[in-house]
């Protein structure tokens, strides 16, 4: 295994002193030894320029980029011992399944034998259940067949790293999720430092050990997933990972004895200071509200604001529902269960635990209140974990 490091890394496109474009902006991450890292962001933020640069494809402007410890700026890409899973297969199209995942260690002066090739092909492709099509060409192969087999590629040369640039982009949904589930596991397996590129935060939320969230080259935070989605560092994080989107509404907040008192327009409601990790400094706040942490206000005690909307469109998601509404704050989106009487046009209460409501400063846009759990006792400054 390898500890990865990136210190202060900085990639430019042309010329760094005119007008060259800042890809990746004096990015530091540390990966531990078997960890796997996510890099996750829009499209254009940085992330397979980061990962290129890890696998020696492409050179840092500034900085540095570690394997234990070690430089290896100027190491080349064949040299570093990194395998690469990319989202095009790029199989030999001549070649058989079990060609294909030999090819590397036959090409490289590893002193194998045929034997021990072909013994090592079979332990892979058992590993990877296509152990009956290693006579097969790519051609007789179906998507995820293929993508076993680049990563039975990857695997079979026991690198130091493995870098996967969207692996799964080019799948159907259902097979997307059955193959995230297998990369997990197999990485978990064979114990190898990784890091993943993908701009769908689904993906990372499920099989991350952390997150790195970049935008605009620029890594906005580095975390666990329960830590990106539960105390994000910043608006934008909050945005992007998390599906529905989040509620955002304009507000002010004033201090209590014990509690902090959030205005909005005609709503207004209290957050006890036990729930907030640090005093509040801020007049205008942007108050946040998942959609799956709103619920109907006759299902539970109404200890948070309540919010009136008249219903637009429902989306059933099999046994929950995503409601679109229009409420004196503006657009709502809920995600409830008891949805089978509702349609377009009625009219839903729904409400939020004071726990669960964000903050975040109207100027800077940083976090001053992240998502709980359960409610914290008195003195408790963190909590584990996310509500399904």
């Amino acid at each position: 295994m390898t500890r990865l490091e990136l210190d202060s890394v900085t990639k430019v496109f042309g010329d760094p002193d005119q007008d060259g474009v800042v890809a990746v902006d004096d990015l530091s991450i540390d990966v531990p030894d078997g960890d796997f890292l996510v890099l996750l962001g829009p499209s254009g933020c940085g992330k397979t320029t980061t990962l290129r640069m890890i696998g020696g494809l492409e050179n840092p402007t500034d900085g540095e980029v570690k394997f234990d410890g070690t430089v290896v700026n100027d190491i080349k890409a064949r040299n570093r011992d990194v395998a690469m899973v990319f989202q095009d297969f790029a199989l030999y199209p001549h070649m058989t399944v079990g060609e294909n995942l030999g090819f590397g260690l036959r090409r490289e002066d590893n002193d194998m034998s045929d034997e021990q090739i072909e013994t090592r092909v079979t332990e892979v492709a058992e590993m990877l259940e296509i152990e009956e099509l290693v006579n097969n060409k790519p051609a007789q192969l179906s998507g995820g067949q293929k993508q076993r087999v680049a990563l039975g590629r990857a695997i079979i040369r026991e690198p130091r790293l493995f870098l996967f640039d969207e692996p799964l982009a080019n799948l159907d949904a259902s097979l997307r999720k059955t193959m995230r589930t297998e990369i997990d596991e197999l990485q978990s397996e064979v114990g190898i430092t990784s890091a993943y590129v993908t701009h769908n935060q689904e993906e990372a939320l499920t099989i991350a050990d952390r997150i790195a969230i970049l935008d605009e080259g620029q890594l906005q935070q580095l975390g666990t997933p329960d830590e990106v989605f539960n105390e994000p560092a910043n608006l934008f994080v909050a945005q992007f990972v998390g599906s529905p989107d989040m509620n955002l509404f304009d507000g002010t907040v004033s201090e209590r004895d014990d509690a902090y008192r959030i205005e909005m327009d005609a709503v207004d409601f209290e957050i006890p200071k036990r729930l907030v990790d640090a005093e509040i400094e801020t007049d205008d706040v942007l108050v946040g509200f998942r959609p799956q942490d709103l619920y109907q206000g006759a299902n539970r005690p109404r200890d948070g604001p309540d919010i009136e909307a008249d219903v637009r469109v429902v989306e059933p998601v099999g046994t929950e529902a995503i409601v679109h509404g229009s409420s004196f704050l503006g657009d709502v989106t809920a995600k409830v269960g008891d949805f089978h009487g509702i349609g377009s046009g009625d009219q839903l209460t729904v409400s939020i635990a004071p726990e669960h409501v964000y903050l975040f400063d109207a100027t800077t846009e940083e976090l001053l209140k992240g998502r709980l759990v359960t409610e914290r006792e008195e003195g408790a400054v963190s909590t584990d974990g996310v509500e399904a």
